[in-house]
């Protein structure tokens, strides 16, 4: 039957097409199961874990097409302590490292900002960080100095270490009993402080602009200045505990990864990646659990009639008459948001109409010569039904569930996009409903919009072509 099965839907174009599109959709779904950690999944909504990532930037592919426009947009770009020149000036009072990453700029637009993340092993006395940028025209800026309290007057703050959203502050914080963790973000007051100095060296007035349109800067315009760039990360120990680790420099950029990322820098990608299981999911399990329950109560109702069949009837139209989609809200509102009660209401909500089609085909079949013949020769109503009703109602259900599984998921969708899904699963509703309250359709960060839903209508488009294939096959088994 299986076999049959797949043979039939091959030869419909449409049902391989569908077919296709929800193999795609299963490897995905393995993937992020087997192959991405429960860790990472669970770090979706915790912005620390993004830190490192470009704000709103678009995919890595969108320059491709802005290549023949000779227009690129500045790539994110992370650099670790590997990566790293280290330079070493031993005296006798002090020990001078130097880290120096080259970055070379070849582009037209200004980078949005960077930032330097370390941790710092501390002795007795504490060390001095400076941080040089030297340009492509052979100038050299400091643009930060900090000599590092000493270890008993910091303040552990491991709990709040390094709040990315506060930029203007590059102060360390104590996350153990000798450990400092800092983070130099081009955005700080210091960064800024340090940069106005070098006024007298542009022909222009950098005072408001920002640390990147200056560092980047032509002396003469501010236009971007290509060429070579070297951050020099410099520290001066007193002692022979004091132990730098962890050193990185990121150049945030305007294109990152496969699908860009949205306004908490979380890659778009991968809340797709990890929302195709949650997704299929909710489509499956609501299907499954409609078309089961509508397929025994339908059959029920119609195969044993009379006054029973009658009230069964009553409970399927007056389910069919309810505003579904505002009961979801009303009942989302006053008993929360969580994503398996959700899943309990789309069933709950889910059954009638499969319940009343099979209810009107049981109703045919049982007036059919054979299931009286069957009858009057003694055979129960329960082999009956399991014989001669259930293997031809089968079909029609089969075809149901297929359809049944984009209603679900565009159900969920709509229901998070409007606020009320669970904002603890990254579903694709939730991502488009995150982007909308972000202003991401006027801001242009289409991307944002594109992906989730596009997958939306994938999967969608998936399960209509296969119930329509489904549908397809029960129309020729009944010519035949």
């Amino acid at each position: 039957m299986t076999l049959k099965l797949i043979r039939l839907i091959r030869e419909n174009k449409g049902g391989f097409i569908g077919a296709l599109l929800l193999f795609f959709l299963m490897i995905m779904t393995i993937y992020a199961l087997f192959f991405v950690s429960t860790q990472s999944r669970l770090q979706w909504n915790d912005p620390m874990y993004w830190s490192d990532n470009p704000k709103t930037a678009a995919p890595e592919w969108f320059n491709i097409i802005l290549k023949p426009f000779g227009n690129q947009l500045p790539e994110h770009k992370i650099f670790y302590q590997k990566d790293a020149t280290v330079n070493s000036i031993n005296d006798t009072d002090f020990k001078l490292e130097n880290n120096t990453f080259s970055y070379q700029f070849d582009f037209n637009e200004f980078p949005p900002a960077f930032d330097i993340p370390y941790e710092i092993t501390l002795g007795e006395i504490p060390p001095i960080l400076e941080v040089y940028v030297k340009r492509p025209d052979d100038l050299e800026f400091r643009i930060y100095s900090n000599s590092l309290e000493s270890l008993s007057s910091f303040q552990n703050n491991g709990d709040n270490a390094v709040d990315n959203n506060n930029n203007n502050s590059t102060t360390p914080t104590l996350i153990n009993s000798n450990t400092v963790l800092g983070r130099v973000f081009s955005s700080s007051y210091d960064v800024r402080n340090s940069l106005a100095e070098y006024g007298g060296v542009f022909k222009f007035p950098i005072s408001g602009l920002s640390a990147e349109k200056i560092i980047y800067s032509k002396t003469d315009s501010n236009t971007p200045l290509k060429g070579k760039y070297e951050f020099i990360f410099s520290v001066y120990s007193f002692d022979s505990d004091t132990v730098l680790k962890n050193l990185q420099l990121v150049i945030q950029g305007k294109v990152y990864g496969l699908l860009g990322t949205d306004e908490l820098r979380r890659d778009v990608f991968f809340g797709i990646l990890i929302g195709t299981p949650v997704a299929l999911f909710i489509g499956i399990t609501v299907a499954l659990s409609s078309s089961f329950i509508g397929l025994f109560y339908g059959l029920y109702s119609g195969y044993t009639g009379k006054k029973a069949g009658t009230f069964m009837l009553t409970v399927i139209d007056i389910f069919i008459s309810l505003p579904t989609f505002i009961i979801f809200i009303i009942i989302s509102i006053h008993f929360g948001r969580n994503l398996m009660f959700l899943i309990g209401l789309f069933i709950l909500f889910g059954w009638p109409g499969v319940a009343l089609l099979n209810r009107t085909f049981s109703i045919q079949i049982k007036n059919y010569p054979y299931i009286e013949a069957s009858k009057l020769m003694g055979e129960s109503d329960f082999k009956i039904v399991l014989r001669h009703i259930v293997p031809q109602l089968l079909p029609f259900t089969l075809a149901n569930f297929a359809l049944s599984v984009p209603i679900a998921i565009l159900g969920e969708s709509a229901l998070s996009f409007l606020g009320f899904g669970d904002p603890s699963f990254p579903t694709w509703g939730q991502m488009l409903q995150e982007a909308h309250a972000s202003s991401a359709e006027t801001l242009g960060y289409w991307w944002w919009i594109v992906s989730p839903g596009l997958m939306i209508s994938v999967t969608s488009i998936a399960f209509i072509l296969i119930g329509r294939s489904l549908e397809n096959l029960v129309k020729i088994g009944k010519r035949r």
